[in-house]
């Protein structure tokens, strides 16, 4: 049985790792907060994009741009986005059982991979996956220029023939208590696919822009109007997905913070309880050997 100071040293150790777990699960909330914002601030860019897109899509014949061809799938290439840092609770257990799910509907066709994020590489390791790139260094600040080289390599695959269709595997922030591991491709794009992408992260396209009977002067022309409005898609659809999963990973490791947090208070209030016991068990103990001798000395 453990003594009463080990007891005391084990609850002093359990509320110092409270309080630790209560400071993590604030600076979570705060980045979780911002990459929420970072969210919203990037989809009046992605709605205009997108509008933009059908609009000059309407001028052009199908497959007019490299990025724009659908072929027969024969391989993919899917871009995995985890986190850098662990303690985040199921956060990446979860990207990684989705992502085996997802390779085993697409047994049978070429796979590689592009990780973003520590732990996606160590996923895709685990599952002795082909990885032509890692990228762990873009969670910590994302910027839409820290998109661009990711953006670059699988645009190259694609163009090249080596990906016959790109997929992301993200996990898209719902709220602060539920996430949603999500796979979306990105390649080749599709004027429908980009609308549902939208959708989920609950933005409203208008078609007007489309049905309107206004003209639209399209300079130099609409073929090289998609040559530099497609990457920039593609880089914001990549960084939408990093934002999105940044904000779920801190949302994550806030609740496991807090669960940490409380787990320590139970656990802080049950040895105080067994210490307390152990003392009063010695106190009376004392007493009853004090009552024991006067008792033989008044004999």
């Amino acid at each position: 049985m453990a003594s009463a100071r080990d007891i005391k040293q084990r609850i002093k150790g359990v509320k110092s790792t409270g309080k630790i777990t209560r400071a993590m699960e604030m600076i979570s909330a705060v980045k979780m907060r911002k990459a929420v914002q970072s969210v919203l601030a990037i989809r009046p860019y992605a709605q205009g994009a997108i509008a933009l897109l059908r609009r000059i899509g309407e001028s052009i014949d199908d497959g007019a741009h490299p990025l724009l061809s659908d072929r027969p799938i024969r391989n993919e290439l899917y871009v995995v986005i985890a986190s850098n840092r662990g303690l985040c609770g199921a956060f990446n257990a979860q990207i990684g059982k989705r992502l085996r799910q997802t390779l085993k509907e697409d047994a049978g066709r070429g796979q590689r991979f592009v990780t973003i994020g520590k732990k996606g590489d160590a996923a895709v390791k685990r599952l002795q996956g082909d990885i032509i790139a890692s990228f762990p260094d873009v969670l910590s600040t994302p910027t839409v220029e820290l998109m661009r080289p990711i953006g670059q390599v699988v645009m190259e695959e694609f163009i090249a023939g080596r990906a016959d269709r790109v997929v992301m595997v993200y996990t898209d922030y719902v709220s602060m208590l539920s996430q949603e591991v999500k796979v979306r491709a990105i390649l080749p794009v599709a004027v429908k696919d980009t609308e549902k992408a939208m959708h989920e992260m609950g933005g409203r396209v208008s078609r007007k822009a489309s049905v309107s009977g206004a003209e639209y002067i399209i300079e130099p022309s609409p073929s090289e109007a998609l040559e530099r409005i497609v990457p920039r898609l593609i880089e914001m659809e990549l960084y939408h997905a990093v934002l999105e999963s940044n904000a779920s990973q801190e949302a994550a490791r806030m609740m496991a913070m807090r669960n940490a947090t409380d787990a320590a208070k139970e656990m802080s209030a049950d040895l105080t309880l067994a210490y307390n016991q152990l003392r009063q068990q010695k106190i009376t103990q004392e007493i009853a050997e004090l009552s024991a001798g006067m008792a033989a000395v008044s004999q």
